[in-house]
């Protein structure tokens, strides 16, 4: 239980209203003669913290009894009654007053520590003089001792005085005392003397500030509480001389009365003067002692924390250094200087504090890329800061866990903490346990069965990855169900029950086999092994459910039997190491006549004649053959389909078709032979009239070649033929058209353009049908030099630009940003963009657009040419790179063309390892995609 605080006490209530009695009484007493009122009154001083120190029950008896105390101080001191009574009633009101002010809003008693509190007892002193001033001033108007302003203004300062220089005393009650020093008792004795040397001479006028350096000076040095007795001091010594007549104030005046009480207001208003100036002095300099103290316990606190922290605490300087090494580079990059560290993080970065501190933190451990960006944005303000586990790469290998934060929030030279946490170990063990979990995962997932982990309530906990392969169920679906709602394991399967019912039991696995659903409704078959599995101190931990898919060997035992009884002609023959059958089918019963009872056990080589046996093995016996022909059977154990003889039931000969391999047990040990054979007598027959159906066919495709080259020969021939007269027919119009035989007539000029036009078709179509013949070759050469198709792209444009004279067509070039190099011929290739833009603008109406984008992709330059034209039908796509070939669009509209440029287009492409492709439909415009392989360097290039 908490002790009273003394200051709430009735001793001190009562010696504080003593007080206020004794310093009354020695107050009137010492008043100029024919003063209404004292110029000092200390007596408040007390009066009011009696109240204000006191609880509110106290009150009922502690007002009167100011009330009474004040009376009886002023008629003590020969004050009349009624003037005694006014001044009890303006005192006790006053108290009343003050101490509602000073206590306001508190639960405690009031202090004098901040300067609310200083700004507190202002008021309080404001307050009380007002209240003491009007009802003192009243009562001597009244009684017709005074005038009211005079007494107003003499009761309201010495009343206001009194309570700003002595109510902190007792404010102060309680607080420890300081250790006394020299300079106490320097300031002391200066104050002192500062004040005698001012206020005591009576015939000197001289200004009164000298004294406020002294106690300016204990206000600052010395503390609140030894300023607040001094203060309270100098008041009373100050009021006394003053009384006498001493002091600049008394000086000033000339003795008559009101002169008296304007030199007595004088004196309290400098006193206020004095409180005012060193009271708020003296709370900062206790506040900033507090501060100081505090940030002094912080720091020691902070730094005990630091040296003595388990986490490394490093703290970091920010510099800036040059981003190249050689320091040249106008670039610049931060690094982290450690300016202190804790003996933590030095065994953490491993060496010694001397070689650590002003190392580089980015030389002990790995960051990585995004760091950068999380450092500015910490020194920007923007984050918090930044974590992350990193290894170390400094005298100590490890991994640390670093968070790093900013100190300081305005500095010009920012200051970073990091904190490390040494997680080498968790790391180690996490690592070991990723491994162990990764073997764990990699052994059920490449296990090639249904495993199913399970808890003791059969609620399915793991999967592999073969049980969705193999049920169809993702994992999804099956964890977190009972194992018994899956359609996997028999609900009726009693054993597997009993075995997670009591897990404890002998620990004999349950195996049985049984139908399951998968999840598209098919039946497979599954041999269950289910077991506990036990955790260190032996108690059951889970179960694990083990299920192979036998469905495929039952299947095949049963494919087996039905081969082996199905009627077919391909005969199968068991053969024992032996050389003995061991088993036939019916093929071979119904191949060569007998029964199978008369083929088992008997020698296989008695199947095959005789005579062919011994000539193709070189053996001297059947014996010897048998051994020679499964010693050939080679490291793939089986021979190759051959044609042999075998004798049927009536001695007749049976071709047949044979292959002879080895049949092997699970330990890869030879257990027998398989033959197989198929009756191809008819086959052989067949084939020999397919052989000669094929030569003849042979003959007339190379009949076919010789006329295709003919015909190849023909057109280039031709070709050449009309090109010369063609040329020298353009030649002649041009010479007609120019006027150098004779003058057109008008009329002729369009004929001659006619035929101009005409003859220009001719020589285009004559060189595409030269060019055609070329590729035909077998001697074409291609060019092979290093081409940029990005150079190509300018005189490509300025050759299609005259076909879009006086058309509405809107021609696009989209060039790559960077180089597009290939190996090739470099005409050809401009040919190829030429003929498709050219074909792009003649199938394109006005209005339309023609588009070009030369891009990479995958290795591949890829060129592609579209348009907004007549489009090309899908069904006629397939022709549409054949010579002479025109779709039915363009022939509909008439446009002329030879049908050459496309077939020219796919003949250059596939001379330079590419390929073409076409994406159109009928009037949907078209799009040609050339792709040719970029050059080798290029492609290295681009890829690193």
């Amino acid at each position: 239980m908490a002790s009273p605080d003394p200051r709430r006490s009735w001793a001190l209530s009562f010696a504080l209203l003593l007080g206020a009695y004794a310093a009354g009484v020695g107050a009137v007493l010492f008043a100029p003669e024919g003063s209404p009122v004292a110029t000092f009154w200390p007596a408040s001083a007390f009066t009011v913290p009696a109240l204000a120190l006191a609880t509110r029950r106290r009150w009922v008896l502690l007002v009167p009894a100011v009330f009474l105390v004040s009376v009886a101080t002023n008629l003590t001191g020969g004050r009349a009654v009624e003037v005694s009574l006014g001044f009890g009633l303006a005192n006790t009101a006053e108290g009343v007053v003050a101490a509602l002010v000073l206590t306001a809003g508190l639960t405690r008693p009031p202090r004098l520590s901040s300067q609310e509190d200083v700004l507190r007892l202002l008021a309080t002193a404001a307050a009380g003089a007002a209240v003491i001033g009007l009802i003192a001033a009243t009562t001597v108007e009244l009684a017709g001792t005074g005038t009211f302003l005079t007494t107003l203004r003499s009761t309201a300062a010495s009343h206001a005085a009194a309570l700003v220089t002595l109510l902190p005393v007792a404010l102060l009650v309680g607080q420890k005392v300081g250790r006394w020093t020299a300079e106490h008792s320097a300031q002391l004795m200066m104050l002192v003397a500062l004040t005698l040397l001012i206020f005591a001479p009576s015939g000197t006028l001289i200004i009164a500030l000298p004294p406020l350096v002294a106690l300016t000076w204990g206000a600052l040095r010395l503390g609140i509480r030894v300023l607040s007795f001094e203060l309270a001091g100098f008041a009373l010594v100050v009021s006394l001389l003053n009384a006498q007549g001493r002091g600049p104030f008394a000086i000033a005046t000339n003795g008559g009365a009101e002169d008296v009480l304007a030199a007595g207001a004088a004196t309290q208003l400098f006193l206020l003067c004095a409180a005012v100036i060193t009271l708020p002095l003296a709370v900062a300099a206790l506040q900033s002692e507090v501060l100081l103290d505090r940030v002094r316990a912080d720091e020691l606190i902070f730094r005990r924390n630091f040296t003595e922290s388990l986490v490394g605490m490093v703290f970091l300087a920010v510099e800036e250094v040059p981003a190249s090494p050689d320091g040249d580079d106008d670039e610049v990059g931060l690094d982290l200087r450690i300016v202190d560290l804790n003996d933590t993080a030095v065994e953490i970065l491993g060496g010694d504090r001397q070689h650590l501190v002003d190392a580089s933190l980015l030389d002990l451990v790995e960051l990585d890329d995004d760091f950068g960006e999380a450092l500015e944005g910490t020194l920007a303000g923007e984050r918090d800061g930044w974590q992350a586990d990193v290894p170390l790469i400094g005298s100590r290998a490890g991994h640390v866990t670093m968070a790093l934060s900013r100190l300081s929030e305005v500095s010009d030279e920012p200051l970073l903490a990091a904190q490390l946490l040494d997680v080498t170990s968790e790391h180690e063990a996490r690592r070991s346990l990723e491994i162990a979990e990764r073997l764990t995962s990699t052994t059920l997932d490449t296990a090639a069965c249904i495993i199913m982990v399970t808890g003791l309530d059969g609620t399915v906990l793991r999967v592999n990855k073969a049980t969705s392969e193999i049920t169809g169920y993702p994992a999804s679906h099956l964890i977190g169900r009972p194992v018994w709602e899956l359609g996997l394991v028999p609900a009726d399967a009693e054993d597997i029950a009993a075995l997670l019912m009591w897990p404890n039991r002998s620990g004999v696995p349950v195996a049985r086999e049984a139908d399951a659903l998968t999840r598209s409704g098919e039946k497979l078959r599954i041999v269950w092994n289910t077991n506990i599995v036990h955790d260190d101190q032996g108690a059951s931990a889970f179960a694990v459910m083990t299920g192979i898919d036998v469905t495929a060997e039952r299947a095949t035992a049963g494919l087996v039997n039905h081969l082996m009884e199905a009627s077919f002609t391909t005969a199968l023959v068991g053969v024992d190491t032996g050389g003995r059958i061991s088993v036939v089918n019916s093929g071979t019963e119904h191949l060569l006549g007998f029964d199978r009872h008369e083929l088992v056990g008997t020698p296989f080589v008695d199947l095959l004649k005789s005579s062919e046996l011994l000539e193709r093995t070189g053996a001297d016996s059947p014996e010897e053959a048998f051994a020679i022909l499964v010693r050939g059977l080679g490291h793939d154990g089986e021979t190759k389909a051959r044609d042999w003889t075998w004798v049927n039931k009536d001695g007749a000969d049976q071709l047949v078709s044979m292959t002879l391999s080895v049949s092997q047990d699970d330990l890869a040990a030879r257990s027998g032979y398989l033959c197989v054979a198929r009756d191809v007598s008819e086959q052989r027959h067949s084939q020999e009239m397919l052989i000669a159906a094929l030569d003849k066919e042979r003959t007339a495709v190379e009949r076919l070649r010789a006329l295709d080259q003919a015909k190849n020969e023909f057109v280039s021939t031709v070709s050449h033929e009309l090109r010369t007269p063609v040329t020298s027919i353009v030649g002649y119009v041009e010479m007609l058209r120019d006027g150098e035989v004779a003058e057109p007539l008008p009329a002729q000029v369009p004929l001659l353009d006619t035929i101009d036009r005409n003859g220009q078709r001719l020589i285009s179509m004559i060189n595409d049908l030269l060019m055609l013949s070329g590729f035909d070759s077998d001697n074409v050469q291609w060019r092979h030099d290093p081409v940029d198709l990005v150079e190509t792209l300018r005189p490509v444009e300025d050759a299609v630009r005259p076909l879009l004279r006086d058309r509405d067509l809107k021609l696009i070039i989209r060039p790559p940003g960077r180089p597009v190099r290939v190996t090739g011929d470099r005409a050809q290739l401009e040919r190829v963009m030429i003929n498709l833009l050219s074909n792009a603008v003649k199938f394109t109406e006005d209005g339309g657009e023609v588009e070009l984008l030369l891009t990479e992709e995958r290795g591949e330059a890829v060129l592609k040419v579209s348009d907004t034209g007549i489009g090309i039908p899908i069904d006629e796509q397939d022709e549409l790179f054949q010579r002479f070939f025109r779709a039915s669009t363009a022939q509909h509209r008439q446009i002329q063309g030879t049908g050459l440029g496309l077939s020219i287009v796919a003949a250059i492409v596939q001379g330079h390892g590419g390929r073409i492709e076409v994406d159109s439909a009928h009037l949907q415009g078209s799009t040609f995609t050339v792709r040719i392989p970029l050059a080798r360097l290029h492609r290295l290039t681009h890829s690193a």
